[in-house]
């Protein structure tokens, strides 16, 4: 534990070798008024949870498991965060492997066409800021395939990072990159997309110019984010929408019809 404290540089920092759920233990710190980036790591997840509740595959010894408090500001837009996390792990990843990382509205992070990691933001009350709410950053990357084998689930979609790159990545030092960029993307995280966090998203987004089908039967091109996160939407008539919830699939030939994305309210 005191090689991890000293390579990310964090106010509080919890390993464990498996937990039920880094998101659920940072939840706790909040409660107990944790400091901002206060951080939970775990070798394993018994629990492990991606947006809409989906289960996050989090085997031992296969990938970095970590949650961050992150604080929220008056004015902050939630939408916005998960696209403010997702730009600081890709970078981090990207730093930590030579590996080019793709971005996934809203929360996935992917190397070529399959899931190297994602993002959970949740917003919970407490005391981590002069009583103001706060954002648990939950981040998962795949690093090697686990010692009891790749379920079958993923066998498709997952890939490791290790195998992309040829070479090994420590966690403490993925986590510490992903420490110091979480300081300068979301902490505290932007009050809408700004054109420097709109340049890092576009320069990485795997939808911009691609059909989709959204649930409701919304079809069109995506075009890219909106201020407040959402995802812009253009159909055949050349009518635009901002889509900020619901599902949304991939419909362009070549593409795999296996990628989802979904996009909930959290305010």
């Amino acid at each position: 534990m005191e090689e991890w404290a000293q390579r990310l540089g964090v106010p509080r920092l919890e390993v464990y070798r498996r937990l039920p759920s880094t998101n659920l233990r940072a939840r706790e710190l909040v409660a107990e008024g944790a400091a901002d980036l206060t951080a939970v790591v775990a070798g394993a997840q018994t629990e492990g949870r991606g947006r809409g509740g989906a289960r996050w595959h989090s085997a031992e010894d296969s990938g970095l498991w970590i949650s961050f408090v992150l604080p929220i500001r008056p004015g902050t837009i939630s939408a916005v965060l998960p696209l403010a996390v997702g730009v600081a792990a890709a970078r981090a990843i990207e730093a930590a492997s030579g590996a080019l990382v793709g971005l996934k509205w809203p929360n996935d992070l992917l190397l070529g066409d399959r899931k190297v990691g994602g993002v959970l933001c949740e917003m919970v009350g407490g005391e981590s800021v002069a009583g103001e709410s706060a954002v648990l950053a939950g981040i998962g990357v795949n690093l090697r395939p686990p010692r009891v084998g790749v379920p079958q689930e993923l066998l498709s979609t997952a890939t490791y990072l290790e195998e992309v790159c040829g070479a090994p990545v420590a966690e403490p030092d993925l986590a510490r990159l992903l420490a110091m960029e979480l300081r300068c993307w979301a902490n505290p995280p932007p009050p809408t997309v700004s054109e420097k966090l709109r340049a890092e998203w576009e320069a990485r987004d795997r939808l911009r110019r691609a059909e989709v089908m959204c649930e409701g039967g919304l079809r069109g091109v995506v075009l890219g984010i909106a201020d407040d996160g959402g995802l812009v939407i253009v159909d055949g008539d050349g009518r635009k929408t901002v889509v900020r919830s619901g599902s949304v699939r991939l419909t362009t030939p070549g593409e795999s019809a296996a990628l989802h994305t979904r996009r909930g309210r959290e305010s």
